[in-house]
């Protein structure tokens, strides 16, 4: 999380909230983040919205505790991800040269792009081969991608 949306959240028992401001009605409100209910508070002060915060989650907790209603929790740990064949297989074959499971290699990469706040560099590599073949010279000019301005020369009967 970016440093300017931690500074405007509370937390309690692992739970989050957010605060925001509505200067039409002087006051400072918000709601517990990253579950499925919709859970608000609101105060005119920020101990005020504090203290709301936290009733509502321990007002929630036990709401869900008399119904028998599973309180969502924020984060479970486990879920579920849809990434493609290729791409699954290439992170199978990674985890194996790594010796770490599947599991272990995506949350190592997912931590790592949260250390990077975030942001991941994709690049997209691909090479080239070229080979132009004039039959009035007896030799071939190859370039690759590690030198594309270098064009060698290279016997053609070889």
């Amino acid at each position: 999380m970016s440093k300017a949306i931690m500074s405007n959240t509370l937390s309690h028992k692992g739970y989050t909230g957010s605060i925001d401001i509505s200067v039409a009605d002087g006051c400072l409100y918000g709601r517990i983040l990253f579950i499925d209910d919709m859970i608000t508070y609101e105060g005119e002060t920020v101990a005020e919205v504090k203290s709301s915060f936290i009733s509502a989650v321990e007002r929630y907790l036990d709401y869900c505790e008399e119904t028998g209603k599973p309180a969502n929790k924020p984060y479970s740990g486990t879920f579920n991800i849809r990434v493609g064949q290729e791409l699954h297989k290439k992170a199978v074959q990674i985890a194996y040269l790594e010796n770490i499971t599947l599991n272990d290699f995506v949350s190592q990469s997912i931590k790592a792009a949260i250390e990077q706040n975030g942001i991941v560099k994709v690049e997209h590599t691909h090479q080239h081969h070229v080979t132009i073949t004039d039959n009035r010279i007896p030799a071939i000019m190859v370039a690759t991608m590690e030198k594309p301005q270098a064009w060698e020369r290279m016997d053609a009967f070889n």
